[in-house]
């Protein structure tokens, strides 16, 4: 009887080996250790309730302003704030396109059996909220890639309901941001759908002030030397745009006719296309000005 005991213990040690030496068993048990000191450490949103900053409502209530006003005064806002993102239950895969700028998670992998023990089948989190939250990137419809972010729970969760909310500090959002999508943020997707255009992120990201390219004497300088080496170009001024983050009047010599013109056009494009300027320049709205 008891050589049949131990017969029997033996088999229920070596089916808990096959377990505990299993990969994903290890990775599952590493998450919930990581998981456990992150409770357990402390952060500077223990009391946060979720709620919108009300600097940030107030900056995005703020509509009657024009366009670059509003965003310079809602980027203010949010870099002296903290914001949401969100975190999936599993990770995510599959990811499916639906209308609009979100990206939905594919269903979560099921349970599997190992060694007798039944053990989830799901890919494990980082300790870093942020870079979980890019597994969630919206798709944007001009084609670019954004990070999700929020203003508050309340947002999120309009958004999807299946993802929990994570307060984090701005700049770590703006970092990841840089890091795992096209430098970009959508914010409170599903209800605001707002994108922070690129050097705005990039700046936060950086720790540095954003200096719109409409503001900017440096980028000026820089845009007007290169389009007025265009043959043609007589003259450059700038604005802030309505639709676009900046509009450059160009002023084109029209003696030589509209084939001349729409030549010089098509070059002054080509230098602001340049993706040298993606970091100082989000959007850019040519107005050629016949001279």
């Amino acid at each position: 009887m008891t050589a049949q005991g131990s017969s029997a213990s033996d088999g229920a040690g070596l089916g808990t080996a096959a377990v505990d030496d299993d990969p994903q068993v290890q990775a599952v048990l590493a998450a919930r250790a990581k998981m456990a000191r992150l409770l357990a450490a402390p952060t500077p949103f223990a009391t946060d309730d979720g709620s919108a900053d009300p600097a940030v409502t107030a900056a995005l209530e703020a509509t009657d302003l024009p366009r670059h006003e509003y965003l310079d005064r809602l980027w203010a806002a949010l870099a002296g704030s903290r914001v949401i993102v969100p975190v999936a239950a599993h990770a995510v895969h599959a990811p499916s396109q639906v209308d609009g700028p979100t990206r939905l998670a594919g269903p979560a992998v099921a349970e599997r059996e190992v060694g007798g023990a039944t053990v989830p089948a799901h890919e494990v989190h980082t300790a870093d909220a942020a870079q979980d939250a890019a597994t969630l990137a919206v798709d944007l419809p001009d084609g670019h890639i954004a990070l999700p972010v929020f203003t508050s729970a309340a947002a999120m969760s309009a958004w999807r309901s299946d993802v929990r909310p994570v307060p984090i500090e701005p700049e770590r959002a703006a970092q990841v941001a840089v890091e795992h999508t096209d430098q970009l943020w959508v914010l409170d997707p599903g209800t605001l759908d707002l994108r922070l255009p690129r050097p705005a992120v990039v700046a936060l990201a950086g720790g540095e002030g954003w200096v719109p390219s409409w503001r900017s004497e440096a980028i000026q300088d820089e845009a007007t030397a290169q389009l007025l080496a265009v043959d043609g170009v007589t003259g450059v001024a700038f604005e802030p745009g309505e639709t676009a983050e900046l509009r450059v009047f160009i002023r084109i010599d029209a003696s030589g006719g509209m084939p001349a013109v729409a030549a010089s056009l098509e070059a002054c494009q080509h230098v602001m296309v340049n993706p040298a300027w993606g970091e100082l320049i989000d959007t850019v709205e040519l107005c050629p000005v016949p001279a």
